[in-house]
């Protein structure tokens, strides 16, 4: 009897092992046949890539060349004609929707996919506006762009119309070979990054079911190099202020009234001085009172990043290096808030002649990047009592009203899906493991989009540090638009495919 039981026992058992090696093989088969439909149509996507390569060289030409400067309101029909250029491509593609979405301030262009019930919805966001240029200082007319070199000259180039045309040529490539998308897809392209993502807040909070969404990447990131992949997993805040100084109702001559008369240039410059120490730091009492200092785990991930002080002294021009020593570079320039001056202004300035006077007027621009739980509206109240202490008398002090909003920082965690996702889509492009670092910049949307919408936006640009944003000949590497299409595509068919594999 018991030996019967053991037969039948084991029989039983043979019989299990042999359905689970079936059901393992059969598994590992559609692994394998999964895998295999994805290089394939990576591979078609990649040719698609090649046939119109110089179709969509030129669109990005046509982009590049409207100067959609958010902050000079003689641009702002220029920032509607771009935002109804990138309407028409989005059209153009295929997409369920492509539409305008006015603010109080420059339009939201949206657009949407939506025919893959049950898949995921990515939200993929970008910004349009750029920043303002001297084109004195332009080896070419920056909105008349040019190849030159491998690199595509021109303002807006690498921040951030690169991030707008590289996504939606990677979803253009799939619907034209596939006629279809792996998962639905959300464009959201700002106007007004350039100046705070003024009125990105309350569209929203107005607009929150039209923009659900399981994951998020911000298009306005970058890659450490050429090949180096990396994820900005921290972002400074800012704010901008302005204030004037007055001495008198006109210019005085300088010989006649010299010596005795309040000048607001040299008043304007003692106020500056009075901001720092001599170690470099911001004398502002308060300034410093919520900065949070950096974590050991921090400290220990930080001295991984592969940084070369002496590289961007040598890509500046710069011959010292400024700012607290007992901090390092990255800490200072990632994790430490600043003050700067901007812009000033004083006087007789014109490029020709000279004129002997004392200037009556006189104006400075300043912006802070600011770091942990510093709050915007704090800061700035601490930095006029403290203007207000320096002035001395005769001297009055006025504040232009800023016409930008206050970002805040924020930090990304690198234990989430959505971050894998990320990581997985450059490591099989690249062959390593993505850099987490950081940005002393600010992209004031991604908190929004976090706290709206309750997704993290991580990023997945493909900016170099190196290509002079917001500076005279910023550019973008033509090989970089590659590697962006490829490794878009590459994201969405693995989120498509992760999808599947949950049901």
């Amino acid at each position: 009897m018991t030996k019967k039981i053991t037969n039948k026992f084991i029989l039983l058992l043979a019989t299990i092992f042999s359905l689970l090696a079936t059901n393992n093989a059969s598994a590992q088969n559609n692994i394998t046949g999964r895998q295999s439909q994805q290089k394939q149509a990576l591979l078609t996507y990649e040719k698609y890539f090649d046939d119109n390569k110089e179709k969509h060289l030129q669109e990005f030409m046509e982009l590049i060349s409207i100067p959609s400067i958010s902050s000079m309101p003689s641009h702002k029909a220029d920032v509607k004609k771009a935002a109804a250029w990138i309407v028409n491509k989005l059209q153009s593609i295929g997409m369920t929707t492509a539409m305008e979405i006015p603010t109080a301030g420059n339009p939201i262009v949206f657009g949407s996919w939506d025919k893959a019930p049950g898949k995921p919805t990515v939200l993929i966001y970008a910004h349009y506006d750029i920043q303002p240029v001297k084109e004195s200082e332009w080896d070419y007319p920056p909105f008349k762009p040019v190849v030159s070199g491998g690199k595509i000259l021109g303002r807006g180039a690498s921040d951030d119309k690169s991030g707008v045309m590289i996504s939606i040529w990677a979803i253009e490539a799939m619907l034209k070979k596939d006629g279809k998308l792996p998962v639905n897809v959300k464009f959201l392209f700002e106007g007004e990054e350039e100046i705070g993502s003024t009125h990105f807040h309350d569209f929203l909070v107005n607009h929150k079911d039209q923009l659900k969404a399981d994951y998020a990447l911000n298009a306005d990131g970058g890659q450490a190099s050429d090949t180096d992949p990396a994820i900005v997993m921290s972002l400074r805040g800012a704010i901008t202020m302005e204030f004037s100084v007055k001495t008198a109702n006109i210019d005085a001559h300088s010989g006649q009234y010299g010596g005795k008369t309040p000048n607001s240039a040299v008043i304007l410059s003692q106020i500056i001085s009075s901001f720092y120490t001599k170690e470099g730091n911001v004398a502002v009492a308060g300034f410093y009172d919520k900065v949070i200092p950096l974590t050991a785990a921090e400290k220990t991930k930080l001295k991984q990043v592969p940084y070369n002080p002496a590289k961007d002294m040598q890509f500046l021009g710069t011959t010292a290096e400024a700012g607290d020593a007992t901090y390092s570079p990255l800490e200072r320039i990632w994790y430490r808030p600043t003050l700067e001056i901007t812009g000033i202004q004083g006087g007789y300035t014109a490029p020709e002649g000279s004129s002997n006077i004392i200037p009556s007027n006189a104006f400075a621009r300043i912006t802070c990047r600011l770091v942990s739980n510093q709050d915007g509206y704090e800061i700035i109240d601490l930095i006029k009592k403290h203007i207000a202490k320096n002035t001395p008398p005769g001297a009055s002090i006025s504040y232009k009203p800023s016409n930008g909003g206050f970002a805040r920082p924020m930090k990304f965690p690198a234990d989430t899906k959505a971050f894998t996702y990320v990581s997985n889509a450059l490591i099989n492009y690249y062959g390593k493991e993505p850099i987490q670092d950081a940005t002393g910049g600010t992209v004031g949307a991604l908190v929004e989009i976090k706290e709206q919408l309750g997704i993290y936006a991580y990023s997945l640009g493909f900016q170099q540090p190196d290509e002079k944003w917001h500076g005279a000949n910023e550019f973008l590497r033509v090989s970089s638009i590659r590697k962006g299409q490829m490794i878009y595509c590459y994201y969405l068919q693995q989120l498509g495919t992760t999808a599947d594999a949950n049901k």
